[in-house]
């Protein structure tokens, strides 16, 4: 091993003292400029040609420089937006570009230029945008806050991933074949994704954001990631003084509040009369922005308050309408940019986002009572200091640091109780009225319910600090290099305190349906007694630290041809409570990219990649790999009418680590032929393979199955308890193979026009890492031997179908705009109850299926999907600007799911009387109105 890391080692140094180094941010946040001026003539290179650009978004007004030898220019880090570009020889009459600079992108610029136009009047050319990239592998795009503004949306950054090709899910989205805790979250370079969880940890008031970059697949060195990028660029100030304001409303009114009966196959129930159910939010924003020094010091400052109800229709088990989920979200941001000359640069950003959810559980199996309540929130800052010392080299130096916390727990525990829908009704015991926080939870079995008390009280804060420093120079050596160099390193530390309410929780089974079946021995209803578990107060720590160092080469040989070699070693450490190393992992990540320009002309390219990344830092391991809370299981003995101990979990003794070995990792093989179509149009087509490996779990090592995999006979210490090996197996992997096609226009001004569609298939046991998938580490694969048989099929994600549409078209103020997302059914696997567990742990067949009524009959094993799913979004807006023509005043309606579609999204899937019925449906046709304001 050591040997290994010395020979890698040895060839990294040799690449840095090879190629000059080229780097950004560990998020790239700038753009690139690279052009050529030519003879019209003879096509020879035309130097010493001055090139200015100018934008609103250089804190400096405009950048100068001049063509070389070969008639090339190049400007490094350009702020997305844009640009003028000016060619001229002195005393001719210059060329005028105008162009859009796209972050992370590279633009090429082809100017051809003759003796007779040096003496005809200005030639202005009209605005060009490029969104081919000619010099890099990288899959995705850039979405603007301009185009964002044209459709539809949430107005959350979670879901603007969702317009791209390759990308399924929700919030944490699926990023071509990637569980949805596989991706990096970065905001004006900070990398912001939790360092427990590894999903989006902070909130972003959504009109401060610029641009949104979402990386898919052909990842240079300088990312580190098993799924996708999501890549944010904040709003700079500017030369002159802005002011925005903005108000979004939305209320089940404005909503077509349809009830669908239970069955997949029924829909709308028009005898039915039910109130609809709550569906309402309220955005509001302001955002403010101009220079404090003129030339030197620019500032933007905003806030946005969210208040949002969403709720489930009534439906099974119980048939009353659950209270609403009810949020409080309030986001102040702070942006300052300082240039105290044209050399340097600096950049320091501040955002919280203090939230407090109500009735967060959001089914149908639990009153009001039994509800759950989450507050989170926390603080990020990043400071970043730009030198540009020459056209030949320049530094950058980052650091930031993130603090959040989430408590978590019974609604009643932090907040009020909503029992409207059941208080007075005769229904249910008048226990339901008031909240006892000393009274456990019940949880009904036979018919899935949930009783008295919501989830165990957790106290969780974490904090993360990250220092980058890179440098850059070009060169050439056998041809042109932009290589980039950096280092980055992150620190994190997880806290966790919980306890369970009346410190137990009960799993009644056999008593019936409803509250009537529970196990309540002091009012002597013993029929539903089985087990229940006690849980005393638990806390601890997890410390974890990661530096990683890249080399990636962007090597032109000839006009046709590049290389782009890239290579990354990555090292993580990380310890529990005790001081335990529970991951001590060494990564290497080698890259290599090859693109031809087929036409020789950056206008058709084909290019080919292969990367690895390593996952070398998780403190979810080391959460999971440390003294745990300790539960007793205790079993009803109806002779003795009591309950008696027969499991221990967790504790000293509950786990045994794995530290050194493999890391997780991803085999990434992207293929990609791209053709310009025309003015400012790409088509594309990619075939992406990926497999993820050695996902992070834990393996019980201490219970022995009967062979059935339902009753535990014995324990391999001798100790009734269970005991897990956490650990990354070779046997937790999946495989991504997909197709997508995608073509992209911008024509003019009016029209914006993106269209995708993927063809995947998404297999393998690794469905997902410590329960965070299903929420319960018992359905894991490794945890009963005998059901690991049963967890290799099609993913939960394996959308087989994907379309999406991005059109928008705007003239004379009216704008009109929209999405459409179409989804093939998501493959769900029917769950059995296991006695041992007191749960549905148990499976009959593959991932995705049913085993049918026939015992040991493959030929009835039937694949389980939920119906396709197609959401269309619609926003029809008119600026009073074409009127007032002195300010921007935009009135808009968006209309979502304009079909008024009710495809079920979610089944029940437990083997209980209501299996198979739906559990969700997309929400009904719902309006929203906005009111913006500019100056």
């Amino acid at each position: 091993m050591r040997l290994r890391v010395a020979l890698w080692g040895c060839l990294f140094a040799f690449l840095l003292l090879l190629f000059p180094a080229y780097v950004q941010a560990v998020g790239v946040q700038d753009g690139r400029l690279s052009g050529s001026v030519k003879d019209k003539l003879s096509g020879s290179p035309l130097p010493a040609a001055r090139v200015t650009v100018s934008s609103s978004r250089l804190i400096a007004g405009s950048l100068t420089t001049f063509t070389d030898d070969e008639g090339a220019f190049l400007f490094p880090a350009l702020p997305p937006g844009k640009y003028q570009v000016e060619v001229s020889y002195e005393g001719a009459k210059p060329i005028r570009h105008e162009i859009v600079i796209r972050q992370g992108e590279t633009f090429p610029l082809r100017i051809i230029w003759s003796i007779e136009e040096l003496e005809q009047t200005t030639r202005i050319i009209v605005e060009e945008r490029q969104t081919i990239r000619p010099d890099t592998t990288e899959t995705g795009t850039v979405i603007s806050a301009e185009q964002n503004a044209r459709i539809a949306t949430n107005r959350r950054y979670q879901d603007v991933a969702q317009q791209v090709a390759g990308v399924s899910g929700g919030g944490n989205p699926n990023v071509k074949g990637a569980l949805d805790s596989h991706n990096r979250y970065l905001v004006d370079g900070l990398d912001i994704t939790d360092p427990v969880t590894n999903t989006f940890s902070a909130n972003i008031n959504f009109d401060s954001i610029d641009s949104v970059e979402i990386l898919t697949g052909g990842a240079e060195a300088q990312y580190n990631s098993l799924g996708g990028i999501v890549n944010l660029i904040t709003a700079t100030g500017g030369a002159s003084w802005k002011l925005n304001a903005s108000l979004f409303v939305n209320h089940q009114s404005f909503s077509v509040g349809k009830q669908f009966g239970t069955q997949v196959y029924q829909g709308t129930r028009p005898f039915l009369y039910l109130a609809s159910s709550p569906q309402a939010s309220y955005q509001a924003t302001v955002l403010a922005s101009g220079p404090l020094i003129k030339n030197k010091l620019w500032i933007n400052v905003s806030f946005e308050y969210l208040h949002r109800e969403t709720s489930q229709p009534i439906g099974p088990t119980l048939g009353i309408q659950s209270p609403p989920l009810r949020s409080d979200r309030y986001l102040p941001r702070l942006k300052l940019t300082y240039a105290p000359s044209s050399k340097h640069r600096m950049t320091l950003s501040v955002s919280a986002d203090p939230a407090f959810f109500n009735n967060v559980a959001q089914d149908n199996i639990r009153l009001g009572i039994a509800e759950d309540h989450q507050r989170q929130g926390g603080l990020f800052s990043v400071l970043q200091w730009d030198y540009f010392h020459s056209e030949k080299w320049n530094t950058n130096i980052q650091t930031g640091f993130q603090f959040s916390q989430i408590d978590y727990g019974p609604q009643g525990y932090f907040g009020s109780v909503d029992a409207s829908a059941y208080q007075g009704t005769g229904r249910f015991s008048s226990v339901h009225d008031v909240y006892d926080p000393d009274r456990p939870q019940h949880v009904n079995t036979d018919d899935g319910t949930v009783w008295y008390q919501g989830s165990p009280v957790s106290f969780d804060t974490r904090f993360t600090f990250q220092f980058d420093p890179s440098i850059s120079v070009r060169g050439k050596f056998l041809g042109k290099h932009e290589a980039k160099f950096g280092i980055q390193t992150r620190v994190s530390h997880h806290k966790s305190e919980t306890f369970t309410p009346g410190d137990m929780v009960y799993y009644d089974s056999g008593g019936g349906l409803g509250e009537a079946g529970l196990c309540i021995p002091e009012m002597r209803q013993t029929q539903g007694c089985s087990q229940r578990t006690l849980s005393p107060r638990f806390g601890n720590q997890q410390t974890g630290f990661s530096v990683g160092a890249f080399a990636q080469d962007r090597w032109q040989i000839s006009s046709f041809l590049r290389v782009n070699p890239g290579l990354r070693l990555d090292y993580g450490r990380a310890t529990n409570s005790l001081g335990e190393e529970v991951s001590n992992l060494f990564g290497v990540g080698p890259r290599i990219g090859v693109l031809f320009d087929l036409t020789q002309d950056q206008k058709t390219l084909f290019s080919a990649y292969y990367g690895r990344s390593n996952e070398v830092l998780s403190l979810l391991s080391a959460a999971y790999g440390d003294v745990s809370a300790s539960a007793t299981r205790q079993k009803w003995n109806p002779d003795k009418n009591t309950f008696q101990d027969f499991q221990t979990t967790g504790g000293p003794g509950g786990y045994a680590l794995d530290p050194k070995g493999v890391p997780p990792h991803s085999d990434e093989v992207t293929l990609s032929l791209r053709r310009e179509l025309g003015s400012n149009s790409v088509a594309r087509t990619d075939y992406t393979y990926k497999r993820v490996s050695n996902i992070w779990d834990g393996r019980e090592v201490n219970q022995m199955w009967d062979p059935t995999g339902t009753r535990v006979i014995d324990y391999a210490d001798g100790m009734p308890h269970q005991k897990f090996l956490y650990t990354r197996p070779d046997e937790n992997w999946r495989v991504y193979h997909g197709l997508d096609v995608m073509f992209e226009t911008r024509p003019n001004q009016q029209w914006d026009v993106s269209l995708a569609y993927t063809l995947s298939f998404l297999y393998g046991p690794g469905a997902e890492q410590f329960g965070q998938v299903s929420g319960d580490s018992r359905k894991s694969p490794f945890y009963n031997p005998r059901m690991f048989g049963f967890y290799d099929g099609y993913l939960p994600e394996d959308r087989r179908h994907n379309l999406k549409l991005r059109a928008s078209y705007s003239t004379k103020g009216i704008l009109i705009g929209a999405f459409l997302n179409f989804q093939s059914g998501a493959p769900h696997t029917k769950h059995f109850f296991n006695q041992a567990d007191g749960d549905f742990t148990s499976r009959r067949s593959p991932s995705g299926t049913d085993p049918g009524h026939i015992a040991n009959d493959v030929t009835s094993i039937a694949e389980i999907r939920t119906p396709a799913l197609l959401v269309t979004d619609l926003r029809v807006a008119y600026d009073l600007f074409a009127l007032v023509k002195t300010f921007h005043l935009q009135i808009s309606a968006d209309l979502f799911n304009l079909f008024n579609l009710d495809s079920p999204t979610a089944i029940e899937t437990r083997d209980v009387p209501s299996y198979g019925q739906v559990t969700a449906r997309q929400q009904p046709l719902r309006f929203q109105l906005g009111l913006q304001f500019q100056h």
